[in-house]
């Protein structure tokens, strides 16, 4: 049996103008509204749609002519133009939609909108003379992240009604945007906000790091607010009383926690007692907080009376009183700055050094945070469960008393064990490295490590610590075999309590009634629109093909 002849009328020719013109249509506009540019893809698509176009005119003018005159066409031509115009809809709208920031919270217990306070910062931020923008770095493997994080960096674009814009980065494809956050990138952050100059760049001297934690709402508002307050604050380091050195990058400086300092905004500086005695000057009126850390001698009287009226006019002082072998200790029981803090905030340190044997440390010397008191600003993030490196160690330290019937609301905020006790015999532990305990000569534990006092009246504030070592690079470091987390921690808690700082934003604990929602990732959302804008139609133009070519050849 023969077979049939396949033949190729101007009219079939003119089907297949018409259908290259719609793919190509199709191609271009989805290209253009996806990229926003003119690129390869919407250029191939417009030549696809040209060579269309130019077929169906050529084979079937008269066809071609009343499609576009509004004259009836023939069903099948009509058909796959109406489908693939359909499918080019729906992609745009699609592709609009899912790049809009539109936010809808469905969820019973409001589980995806911003808590009150953040709102409130947001119309701060709305005020703000520079818009901010979140900036994120992504590497290709991590773009699932990503989508789970913008689903959250755009609820702040929408509730402050685009005064905060988002703009993410592949470290990988773009290392000399990435260059500037080396640092920073290497220490497991990944995500910044600062505000924008004029120019549309990013104001990398306003830029503060995003807490890299589950609670993407808290770290966020936390460190815009970082953003808006930065210049706000500013914390001295006394460097006459041969303090750590804030710059230094030994062992021995604090360079790490002065840094740390900066990079949430607050501004650092020195200054000498001495100095400010001789002159007859007072504390810098600018003085947020005056941070006093591991002092090796003892105030002058001049220099007492400088700190005493920067504390009378509501000032702020962290003290890191560390052990010293000599009789110039600093806050010894005899000094009168001790005698001073006693009288006005009801703390002074004694001259025992604090003996643990239920610490884990390298010896009963290296005292870590047995207990510390919850629910508070200056334990927020310390003694972690499961977490060894929030606790806190110091080496050394003093015990500090605390008066039970202050003048002015006070208390401890980290104790030793029970098991430790105050070696008062602090000559046996220098020359002998021995420490017995003396049930009538120590002091008995658990003994205070931090404390804290705040006068009301005048909003003078203090935070007392019984170790300065804590404070230096070598137990604040991330290469740190110590409680470097927890260290640090603890030193920008009080820094953040004294300035008023950590005050600037406060988060109310939030019941969920329902089971947590998870965010699809637009990986997961592409793949659905691929099978609902493209398989689907494709399918049913398939069959309608393989229909029309049966018949075809029954014909």
């Amino acid at each position: 049996m023969q077979a049939r002849s396949i033949v190729i009328t101007r009219r079939h020719l003119g089907q297949l103008g018409s259908v290259l013109l719609g793919l190509g249509a199709v191609v271009a506009l989805t290209a253009f509204i996806w990229s926003l540019s003119f690129n390869e893809f919407v250029a191939a698509g417009l030549i696809i749609g040209g060579l269309g176009a130019a077929l169906w005119a050529a084979m079937t003018p008269q066809e071609f002519k009343a499609f576009f005159t509004g004259r009836q066409v023939q069903r099948s031509t009509s058909a796959i133009f109406t489908t693939l115009l359909l499918v080019a809809i729906v992609t745009v709208f699609y592709i609009i939609v899912q790049r809009a920031v539109i936010v809808s919270d469905l969820t019973i217990d409001r589980r995806f909108t911003l808590t009150e306070q953040t709102l409130e910062l947001l119309r701060v931020v709305e005020r703000s003379p520079r818009p901010l923008r979140i900036l994120g770095f992504y590497r290709p493997q991590d773009l699932l992240q990503r989508e789970i994080d913008d689903a959250y960096w755009q609820l702040y674009e929408a509730a402050s009604n685009g005064a905060i814009t988002r703009q993410y980065v592949d470290p990988i494809r773009e290392p000399g945007i990435a260059a500037p956050f080396s640092q920073a990138l290497a220490a497991n952050y990944y995500v910044f906000v600062g505000f924008v100059n004029p120019d549309g760049t990013l104001d990398l001297s306003t830029v503060t790091p995003v807490s890299n934690q589950a609670t993407q709402e808290r770290s966020m508002t936390e460190a815009i607010a970082r953003v808006l307050a930065g210049g706000s604050f500013k914390v001295y380091f006394e460097q006459g009383l041969q303090t750590l050195d804030a710059l230094s990058n030994s062992q021995q400086g604090m360079s790490i926690l002065n840094n740390n300092l900066r990079a949430n905004g607050i501004v650092t500086d020195a200054l000498r007692l001495s100095d400010l005695a001789q002159a007859g000057q007072t504390i810098p009126r600018d003085a947020s907080a005056l941070i006093i850390a591991r002092p090796q001698r003892e105030m002058t009287d001049a220099e007492l009376a400088v700190v005493r009226e920067y504390v009378e006019r509501g000032g702020a002082l962290f003290i890191a009183a560390d052990f010293f072998p000599t009789s110039d200790v600093f806050l010894n029981a005899s000094s009168p700055f001790n005698a001073y803090l006693w009288e006005t905030f009801g703390l002074r340190m004694t001259d025992a050094v604090v003996v643990d044997t239920r610490s884990p440390g390298p010896s009963a010397l290296h005292v870590v945070s047995a207990q510390v008191v919850t629910e508070n600003v200056l334990t927020a993030g310390l003694n972690q469960p499961n977490d060894p490196s929030t606790a806190t160690m110091f080496h050394m330290a003093r015990a500090i008393e605390v008066n039970p019937q202050p003048p002015v609301p006070n208390g401890t905020v980290i104790f030793s064990s029970e098991q430790s006790w105050g070696e008062t015999d602090t000559r046996a532990i220098v020359e002998r490295n021995e420490f017995i305990a003396d049930p009538d000569a120590d002091l008995r534990g658990p003994l205070s490590l931090v404390a804290f006092a705040e006068n009301p009246a005048t909003r003078a504030r203090i935070v007392l610590v019984g170790d300065g070592e804590f404070l230096t690079n070598g137990y604040t470091s991330a290469q740190s075999q110590f409680y470097a987390t927890g260290n640090a921690t603890l030193f920008m808690n009080s820094i953040g309590w004294l300035t008023g700082f950590s005050q600037q934003v406060t988060f109310a604990p939030r019941a969920f009634m329902t089971t947590p929602v998870l965010f699809s990732g637009g990986q997961q959302l592409d793949v659905i629109a691929f099978i609902t804008l493209f398989l689907m139609p494709g399918s049913m133009l398939a069959i309608a093909g393989f229909i029309y070519w049966r018949r075809y050849r029954a014909a």
